[in-house]
């Protein structure tokens, strides 16, 4: 059968569901320590950059090929074409031409200057690089250098370098003075340290110019890579790039106490293996014997140490205060618990996390009873720290309190990671003990005394040139030896006596049972013979079984189909019903679509009249431009035509601001008679020029309420506004408003009546004229400048304010417009005099402007308007020319910047933030008033949230822009 299945399958062709593709990518490949390792295709490779094109792996469809070689070689076959990616190179823009960059990094490089450690003349003082040779690779390098000689005011000669073998030798032989690295690199043992910082910048995995591709590839799979793990970066540092440096260099601290010590004493715990002890002479052991030593063999430093032990920490923590000893050992390395015992203590030595042993279950650590030793300090200040408030018994040592949890005295004791295995190892007694790993650990390290903090920097300073699992892996030196005995290797291996019994048991078993074999044959024979009529009368009752079971399924068959049957019935049902559901959908779409096409034609219109009469009136100027009388006429028709356009605008953008959800009601208090008499006072002229009777009726108790004074104004004036265009002239329109009664304490409603004789509506329009593009009539056909959006926007700001409108008309007759909205009731503000001038009075002589204004137009109209006025004005086209100028002059120069917002290069609102955070504090709170044509409310707020004094908005409202400026200036 197996051949069978095995021919068929080599006839017949493999059809994979869906091919996968594998996209072949050439890799450059360079040996750098810590970034990549395995330059060759035969050794093992690693390193931070290996792991994260392994991981955009498992993120694309790509094939990796490398390119082996130096990085200068692999630059050049990437320009050239030959590889398709190289990491790790800086930005740099002349590369950015030639070359194609991710939109996100892959790292970033600290970089430091290495020297020889035997060059004395190169010191922490950038200074003592002047007039010395500095060694950098090519690109990025290059750059950081020169800022750093420019930052420092430094001359030095720069020699250039492609390959970082060559530039590491160069330094090693003396060729050059200092060379500057990856603060990842390491050059331990190699005669090479770190003298200063030089600077950072962050570093890309590079893609060939002729492989958009692979850039969109790599763009794609870094997104998701940062969004799925966005520690991934930090993570691979950590992983990679543990330490940055390496240098002997003393401060003048440590210099000071070498000088003035040729012996350090350290005190220690005379048992707290296998940290520390004694041994059975009478010698220290355990890690401080090895580490001290190391640090300072780490340092170049040859000192006499000196050990004594004591066997309380209350007793260690005596000897340093008393200056019995320089340091003590162990520990922990917590400033909390160090503050208390007026202790520095060390970087940490080893990290170790905390065991809990007990007996039986694991304990309540909110209230179980715990075991602390006298001698111990470290497990006292560990349960000080994270279970002050248990219940504590206290015993001898260790040993007494591992005892006491056995007993039942205690439920459980605290032992660090390691000595747990030392201690256990050590007694058989406590094999039956539990250990469970407490989540918080914690590091033991050195302490001295707070007024000897000089001795604590040398120490510092040699475990940072120590590798960090020193003292872990000179722990193990110190384990207990744990030698088995006869008696302890079958108590721990019982399960060996026991099979042997259990063998020879078996044996017997087997011997009598061969004796019994003939007997239990026969029964056998007799017992088959049974169970073959048992198995007979079984056959028929199964048969009869499936009878009865055959007829069930029958029955429960003819009820499922009758229940398919109605379920088919009402699906039917549901689906014409859903028919009927998206013939009216589509009716209302098109109804919709014809609307808005209709409003797109008739807005075409109206905003083409105002447009026809702007350009008509400006021609018939340039004609004639000698006639005083009629061009000043002609201006004013210009400026009503776009005072008209500007409506038409506003109405547009106010109904997009509704339907995306942007308009805010703004609430303050005002003189509400004082806002409808503003409100009255705009139609005077029209009123008069069409001779309408006009009644207004005022009854309101309280004058002052929190109104939104912007929306209320646009609701009024477009109803009123209407009746003005919809009444013939010599017909009447009443105005009145009365206080009602709030429904909450604190409120009153405030209705407005609006009633004309106008030419009414009638009850089809009614209805349907709070939709957006509704008109009765079009501009062409009545001659009435309008959007249609009008009542649509007072409908949806009316709701917006909790309150309610309804419309009375009749076509020919008139209409009655009823709206209702609560209000707040606010008392009557003190009375401010008002000092307002007027524009000619203004005068601004000597002051100096910023303006940053990047369109032509509105930049020579704001530059004359303010130079009439008295300002001198210099202009910027963007946020950034406008910085520069800024930093260019002295503070004071400009007493003001006009910010423009929408802006090339770098927008108002992000060079407003920039200014905001300069150092010069005269300059970085010099006033900028924004004067844009974002000019919503939401755009005031954004523009204050910025920094910004002030907001004007375009058009220019010339008294308004001199009032604002004054008001700054004062």
């Amino acid at each position: 059968m197996l051949a069978i299945l095995f021919g068929v399958s080599k006839i017949m062709p493999v059809m994979p569901a869906e091919a996968y593709v594998e996209k072949v990518v050439h890799v450059g490949y360079f040996e750098e320590e810590g970034f990549q390792v395995g330059a060759d295709a035969n050794k093992v490779k690693s390193g931070y950059g290996y792991d994260y094109l392994q991981r955009l792996k498992l993120l694309t469809n790509w094939k990796y090929e490398y390119v082996y070689g130096s990085y200068g070689e692999l630059y050049d076959k990437l320009l050239k074409g030959e590889i398709d990616l190289l990491g790790g190179l800086a930005y740099t823009p002349d590369r950015v031409a030639v070359l194609n960059y991710p939109k996100e990094p892959m790292g970033a490089s600290q970089y430091l200057f290495f020297k020889r450690s035997s060059n004395d003349y190169i010191t922490s003082d950038p200074a003592s690089l002047n007039g010395k040779r500095i060694g950098t690779l090519t690109g990025a390098q290059v750059k950081v250098v020169e800022k750093f000689l420019a930052a420092n005011n430094l001359e030095a000669e720069v020699v250039l370098y492609t390959d970082i073998k060559e530039r590491d030798n160069a330094l090693k032989k003396g060729y050059i003075d200092v060379m500057i690295a990856e603060g990842y690199n390491a050059f331990q043992n190699q005669g090479i340290e770190v003298c200063f910082e030089a600077g950072g910048t962050d570093f890309y995995m590079v893609v060939n110019k002729a492989r958009p591709d692979i850039l969109e590839d790599l763009n794609q799979a870094q997104h998701r890579l940062y969004q799925e793990n966005p520690q991934f970066i930090s993570d691979l540092t950590r992983k990679w790039f543990k330490r940055t440096s390496f240098t002997t260099i003393m401060s003048p601290g440590e210099k000071k106490w070498l000088a003035e010590h040729k012996t350090i004493t350290v005190g220690y715990l005379n048992d707290y293996m296998p940290y520390c002890g004694k041994d059975e002479d009478g010698n220290v052991t355990g890690v401080i014997k090895d580490i001290v030593p190391e640090i300072f063999k780490s340092l170049g430093v040859s000192i006499n140490v000196e050990y004594k032990g004591y066997d309380t920490a209350l007793e260690l923590n005596e000897a340093l205060h008393q200056r019995e000893v320089d340091v003590i050992f162990p520990t922990l390395s917590n400033y909390w618990v160090a503050e208390m015992h007026e202790l520095v203590p060390s970087v940490p030595v080893v990290s170790s996390y905390f065991n809990l042993l007990y007996v039986g279950e694991y304990p309540d650590m909110t209230k179980a009873k715990l075991a602390v030793s006298k001698r111990r300090g470290t497990m006292e200040d560990y349960r000080t720290i994270y279970y002050p408030n248990n219940e504590v018994i206290y015993c001898t040592d260790i040993y007494d309190c591992m005892d006491a949890v056995k007993q039942g005295k205690a439920d459980a004791v605290i032992v660090s990671d390691i000595r747990t295995e030392y201690l256990l190892r050590g007694k058989e007694e406590y094999k039956d003990l539990n250990m469970a790993q407490l989540t918080n650990d914690v590091a033991l390290g050195f302490a001295v005394h707070n007024s000897n903090v000089e001795v604590m920097q040398v120490i510092d300073h040699g475990l940072g040139l120590m590798d960090k699992e020193f003292a872990l892996t000179h722990v193990y030196n110190y384990m207990p030896k744990h030698e088995i005995t006869t008696l302890d290797f079958f108590r721990k291996n019982i399960w060996i006596p026991i099979i042997a019994l259990i063998t020879i048991f078996l044996l017997v078993i087997l011997f009598i049972s061969r004796e019994n074999e003939k007997n239990r044959e026969h029964l056998q024979e007799t017992e088959q013979q049974r169970a073959e009529l048992a198995d007979k009368v079984n056959e028929v009752s199964n048969l009869n079984r499936e009878l009865q079971d055959q007829q069930a399924l029958l029955e429960e068959i003819s009820v499922e189909r009758a229940l398919q049957l109605s379920e088919t019935k009402k699906l039917n049902k549901e689906l014409q019903e859903q028919h009927t559901e998206l013939i009216k959908a589509r009716e209302a779409a098109e109804k919709a679509n014809n609307a808005k096409t209709t409003f797109l034609f008739n807005m075409s219109h109206d905003i083409r009249t105002p447009l026809n009469a702007i350009i008509g009136f400006t021609e018939l100027e340039d004609r004639d431009p000698d006639n005083k009388e009629k061009n000043r006429e002609y201006r004013k028709k210009i400026k009503m035509a776009s005072t008209q356009l500007l409506d038409i605008l506003n109405n547009v953008l106010e109904m997009s601001r509704i339907e995306s959800k942007k308009l805010v009601i703004d609430e303050e208090l005002i003189d509400a008679i004082e806002l409808f008499n503003s409100c009255l006072t705009v139609f005077e002229g029209e009123l008069k020029k069409k001779n309408l009777k006009f009644d207004c009726s005022y009854v309101i108790k309280h004058q002052f309420l929190y109104i939104d004074r912007t929306h209320m104004s646009e609701i009024i004036m477009n109803i009123i506004s209407n009746s003005v265009k919809y009444t013939p002239d010599g017909g009447s329109i009443f105005v009145g408003v009365r206080e009602l009664e709030g429904s909450k304490a604190g409120e009153c409603l405030i209705e407005f009546t609006v009633r004309d004789t106008g030419i009414g509506m009638s009850e089809e329009f009614v209805s349907k004229i709070y939709e957006q593009f509704s008109r009765a009539r079009n501009t062409s056909q009545s001659g009435i400048q309008g959007t249609g959006l009008g009542m649509a926007i007072v409908k949806h700001i009316i709701d917006m304010m909790g309150g309610t409108i309804k419309i009375n008309s009749k076509l020919g007759e008139g209409t009655e417009i009823i709206f209702s909205i609560p209000h707040r009731i606010g008392e009557a503000p003190s009375v401010v005099t008002d000092n307002t001038k007027q524009s000619d009075d203004f005068d601004f002589s000597g002051k100096r402007i910023l303006m940053a204004e990047d369109n032509e137009l509105n930049a020579e109209i704001s530059t004359t308007i303010l130079e009439d006025s008295g300002f001198t004005v210099e202009r910027a086209k963007d946020g950034i020319e406008c910085i520069d100028m800024l930093l260019k002059n002295e503070a004071g120069y400009y007493d003001m910047i006009l910010m423009d917002i929408q802006m090339p290069n770098l927008d108002g609102y992000g060079a407003t933030q920039r200014i905001r955070c300069m150092e010069d504090k005269a300059k970085a709170n010099i006033p900028i008033v924004a004067m844009t044509a974002n000019a919503f409310k939401e755009d005031q707020q954004k523009a204050f949230e910025m920094g910004m004094n002030a907001h004007l908005a375009k058009p220019i409202d010339i008294d308004k822009i001199f009032k604002t400026l004054q008001d700054i200036l004062k």
